[in-house]
């Protein structure tokens, strides 16, 4: 598939808002440190400043940017698979998001992870290593995205493998924006209200380093496929500004559903509702959130993103690997301004923009390298 300047600088906007999201995460008023056992912490490094705007932020952003992250994924598999061939594809696919998950979970999660476990009870026994990799349950950060992706990409090969021709004409290409709408709607509700009603787990840990989002899990491949078909498709039709032209009317719906979402699941205004009702209303105004904020930010991005910019390039060329370096870099400076009188939204600032320009240097640095053909 040719670039698309508008999904590829999307995909640059969402990596720099994973950025932002993990930074604003020590200075929430929901955020809690627990010194027992710091992975069931809400956040590796949790300050005592905290800035309630950045609540608003992060929440919003969980209601929808994996989805987003997924679907812009799917949008290139179709064709890759058409181009490479399922065996071609999957080893490019082993070696792009294999290496770098397993380098992550081996070598940059322990290192992100040390500073929120100095802070714990168990400090001083010492032994992080070992204890990082058994008893404390191996979290692999941000990184847990890498290897699900693989997952999902696999799953995709495996069905051209077996059904290559219906594979082939597994497209979508909506008419119109209600075209667009309904059918993405429709499925996030598919995919939500029966996880909701079950009440799953959020994460399961499957083995080492593999953890798995259980309670969104099939949302997210719902949406990589979605991608998946719009990708075997012509994304520039399907996904025209013509088609995206009511984003700032989504904007406002998803940003209306946000506000349900968090009056639903706080259960302090509407009391009465029982249990499974709320659940269902819950995985309700989720999706809608999901999809019309989702929606939004494709429309925005084909109405902004017009004209290529030197700076934009080069950070769309890295943005892999900020994905894949940033946690680091902001745990650690989080955990260097525990000791800085400053207001929250000072840390947060000098926290995103840090890790943001270290991680963006660091990968464009490794990209002259041999390792740069994983990034």
């Amino acid at each position: 598939m040719k670039r698309d300047l508008a999904i590829d600088y999307l995909r640059s906007a969402v990596t720099v808002s994973v950025v932002a999201h993990h930074s604003a995460l020590a200075y929430n008023t929901f955020s809690r440190y627990d010194p027992s056992n710091y992975i069931r912490s809400t956040a590796p490094v949790v300050d005592i400043v905290r800035f309630g705007p950045l609540d608003h932020f992060v929440a919003w952003n969980d209601l929808f940017f994996m989805a987003l992250m997924f679907f812009i994924s799917g949008l290139f598999v179709g064709p890759s698979i058409s181009r490479k061939g399922v065996g071609n594809f999957l080893t490019d696919r082993s070696k792009r998001l294999g290496v770098p998950f397993v380098v992550s979970a081996i070598f940059l999660s322990p290192l992100a992870f040390y500073p929120s476990w100095n802070m714990g009870d168990t400090a001083s026994q010492g032994g992080f290593l070992l204890r990082f990799f058994t008893t404390d349950g191996w979290s692999p950060g941000p990184a847990w995205f890498i290897w699900v992706l693989l997952l999902y990409c696999g799953l995709a090969a495996g069905a051209y493998h077996l059904i290559p021709e219906g594979m082939e004409k597994f497209s979508w290409s909506p008419l119109s924006a209600t075209g667009i709408i309904v059918p993405v709607l429709g499925v996030s509700l598919a995919a939500t209200i029966p996880i909701y009603l079950l009440g799953v787990p959020v994460w399961s840990h499957i083995a080492g380093p593999l953890t798995f989002p259980t309670s969104r899990g099939p949302l997210y491949l719902a949406w990589f496929f979605i991608g998946f078909a719009l990708g075997n498709a012509d994304p520039e039709k399907s996904l025209s500004h013509s088609h995206l032209r009511w984003w700032p009317l989504w904007l406002v719906v998803g940003a209306l559903a946000y506000l349900a979402h968090a009056i639903f699941q706080s259960r302090e205004y509407f009391p009465a509702i029982p249990p499974s009702a709320t659940k269902v209303i819950l995985a309700g105004v989720f999706s809608v959130c999901c999809t019309f904020t989702s929606l939004a930010a494709l429309g925005l991005a084909r109405s902004i993103f017009r004209a290529n910019r030197f700076w934009a390039d080069h950070f769309a060329g890295n943005a892999y690997g900020v994905y894949i370096f940033h946690y680091v870099f902001v745990i650690w400076l989080q955990y260097a301004l525990l000791a800085v009188h400053l207001p929250a939204a000072v840390k947060f600032v000098i926290t995103f923009f840090l890790a943001l320009v270290s991680s963006w240097s660091v990968t464009s640095l490794l990209r002259k390298t041999e390792m740069g053909r994983f990034l």
